[in-house]
């Protein structure tokens, strides 16, 4: 069989194969529940590498001093962590939800990048997906204009730290995380109780019981 032939039949295969392919997925549905195959996901870490600037090599200004990573980590547990979790590995109920899921950001696959392409992910998001951009003014600051990159290159520092958290560092992240005023009115219920007051509304029915 001569070689253009070859490639002709090749090329009506893979056609084929991909008209298949979507009228699966199309009958099947795009859940956000599902794990995506390895064509989706191999589809999106080309987007994602497409997503970032080639001359986006930037060094983080910042050294990784315990300070720097503490607000790092702050940061982190306030505005991050109800889709990455404390721990970065992006168990939670808005992390399970999404598509494509939250990568776990211990593993190579966050932390080979440069800091540079962490940084510019923060700053810009990712299309296509449920990470959002927290450019500067983005991101609450509190004092100058410019405190915006600061905070963006603090959290690249902490999301460094990831792999060797500690488990008190993960215990305080807790009190930093966002709260409702249902979790607000039961921990200060608490505190009363501790301080002499009358046993939280919770652990009273519970007596009861």
């Amino acid at each position: 069989m001569k070689p253009w032939k070859i490639i002709l039949l090749a090329a009506i295969a893979v056609v084929a194969a991909g008209g298949i392919y979507v009228t699966i997925l199309v009958r099947r549905g795009f859940s956000a529940r599902e794990n995506p195959s390895w064509i989706e996901a191999f589809a999106a870490q080309i987007a994602k590498g497409l997503a970032i600037p080639a001359t986006y090599k930037l060094k983080n200004p910042y050294l990784p001093t315990a300070e720097n990573i503490r607000q790092g980590e702050e940061h982190f547990a306030d505005h991050c962590a109800i889709c990455h979790a404390n721990d970065g590995g992006g168990d939670t109920l808005f992390g399970r939800g999404l598509y494509p899921k939250p990568p776990d950001m211990r593993t190579g696959e966050t932390q080979n990048k440069s800091d540079g392409e962490l940084y510019y992910t923060i700053e810009n998001g990712v299309r296509l997906s449920g990470m959002p951009a927290f450019g500067p003014g983005s991101l609450p600051t509190s004092g100058d204009e410019g405190t915006g990159d600061a905070e963006t290159w603090k959290l690249v520092l902490f999301i460094r730290h990831l792999p060797q958290i500690t488990a008190e560092e993960l215990e305080n992240m807790k009190k930093l995380n966002p709260k409702t005023e249902a979790d607000r009115a039961e921990e200060q219920q608490e505190e009363e109780f501790l301080n002499g007051g009358k046993a939280p509304a919770a652990a009273a029915e519970g007596h009861h019981h």
